[in-house]
């Protein structure tokens, strides 16, 4: 549940003992007296660079091709995230070789080693220049199909590492305009896109470019829930987000008709994930763009954005933001950004019994986490380290700009050794494959405070609450 920003008070339940807190903090020797401790955390103002959002880099090569230097280079300058193009170029009139396959399974193990994940988008073209951009070929309806047929078990595999695909495969660049093969009919598109939403994992949106399209599929958006349950996944992205009235063709001519569009766009994006780039205004005639600090902070909030090209269109939009101080904010608060406000526990447990948590957690980015993601209390007494999975936690539901509250329990192992825990919080990966990696963990945006045994432990990518639970 959201609660503002005055703090309302919570009531926690702990071993039948109502425990009201408010505005005042609670001192942790009177809460422990009470069976409970409590923790209050500090908000750090760093920036700090966490999984699945943010500026991303583009890769320099074909998907393919993508090097482990490259992506080591892209980790250790703070991205997350890297846009890959996945080149079917000459594959316009044939099937997909093994070959190219097995490249594309090896490119996904690169990143996965390289501790990042991928925005990805297949096209027929990469048209450079306007001569080149009208005269851009893609490929049948019939070789679409069987593409997407072909790369549904690569995608299947690798879903780990895929924060988001971009829908792809239509006209120049894939951007769903200029077909060759006239794949922009409502009919051709539609088909293209049930394709899609099969090939990709379930777990996974797709991100599709022009909110008319979106708008003729879904006339009414559904509720969060068909987001979180994964039937519903549509979303949005933008190649020229803030370019001029327009976005450079994103929205209609006629201002009624852009200004539901945008309005549409806006309600899709806190549904589902919402991202791009900047682009030069001087694609469209007579351009007006919104390059100030307080457009992407108004835009950035409105369309909840979640990652952005780190690369483009910097002259305008990226330099302007450096220079008129706002680019750390912009770091700070694309996508989502948690700090840990409070946490309350009982101060004893018994092994194999449930322990019951209220956790308070700000959200003060401009959207939600939008792939799942499980809360973990880990448990370390010397060197053992026991992680537990909380019971009824969704971190996608910490909605941006407020506060939320989130009650939820551990089941203790029943072989768990008695004796006194630090308490630490994870927000690992949901991928088996990740979970261990504390590269794919979030890191709440908290300052440590030595005094309170409060900090990130990188090694297990969680954050020690500064609490202690003794197991009996």
């Amino acid at each position: 549940m959201a609660i503002s920003q005055r703090r309302m008070a919570v009531t926690f339940l702990v071993a039948g003992l109502a425990v009201v807190t408010g505005g005042q903090s609670q001192p942790a020797e009177t809460a422990a007296k009470q069976g409970v401790v409590r923790a209050e955390f500090r908000p750090a103002n760093d920036v700090f660079a966490n999984p699945e959002r943010g500026f991303y880099r583009p890769a320099s090569t074909d998907f393919d091709a993508l090097s482990a230097a490259e992506v080591a280079d892209a980790y250790a300058a703070g991205f997350r995230l890297i846009y890959a193009r996945i080149n079917l170029e000459r594959y316009r009139d044939a099937r997909l070789s093994a070959d190219y396959l097995n490249r594309l399974e090896a490119a996904f193990a690169t990143a996965r080693r390289g501790g990042v994940k991928l925005i990805i988008r297949a096209s027929y073209n990469d048209p450079d220049g306007e001569t080149e951009y009208h005269n851009a070929k893609d490929a049948s309806l019939a070789r679409v199909l069987e593409h997407l047929a072909q790369l549904k078990p690569v995608f299947d595999r690798n879903a780990d590492v895929i924060a988001v695909v971009q829908a792809g495969f239509i006209g120049a660049w894939g951007e769903w305009h200029t077909s060759s093969n006239r794949l922009t009919e409502a009919g051709n598109r539609t088909k293209i896109k049930d394709a899609l939403l099969d090939a990709v994992p379930s777990s996974r949106f797709v991100q599709f470019r022009y909110p008319p399209y979106i708008q003729a599929w879904t006339p009414v958006l559904p509720g969060l829930e068909a987001a979180l349950s994964g039937q519903y996944r549509i979303g949005f992205h933008s190649d020229c987000f803030l370019a001029s009235k327009t976005d450079v063709g994103t929205y209609s001519e006629d201002p009624a008709k852009r200004a539901g569009e945008q309005r549409y766009a806006a309600a899709l994006s806190a549904l589902t994930p919402f991202g791009g780039e900047t682009c030069n205004p001087a694609d469209e005639a007579g351009a007006t763009p919104r390059p100030t600090c307080p457009d992407i902070a108004a835009e950035g909030a409105r369309y909840h954005l979640s990652y952005l090209n780190s690369a483009y269109y910097r002259r305008l939009f990226h330099e302007n933001w450096i220079k008129n101080g706002c680019m750390a904010d912009v770091e700070r608060r694309m996508g989502y950004r948690f700090s840990l406000i409070s946490l309350t526990h009982p101060a004893t447990a018994r092994r194999g019994a449930s322990l019951p948590v209220t956790l308070v957690m700000r959200n003060s980015g401009w959207t939600r986490l939008y792939n799942p993601r499980p809360v973990e209390i880990v448990l370390r007494q010397q060197g053992t380290v026991r992680r537990i999975k909380a019971e009824g936690a969704d971190p996608r539901r910490w909605l941006p700009g407020a506060d939320s509250a989130a009650a939820f329990a551990v089941r203790l192992p029943s072989d768990l050794a008695a004796g006194t825990y630090d308490v630490l919080l994870a927000l690992p990966d949901a991928d088996s494959r990740l979970a261990g990696d504390s590269r794919y963990a979030v890191r709440p945006a908290n300052g440590e405070d030595a005094a309170k045994s409060q900090k990130w432990d990188a090694k297990l990518g969680a954050f020690a609450t500064g609490t202690t639970l003794e197991v009996r």
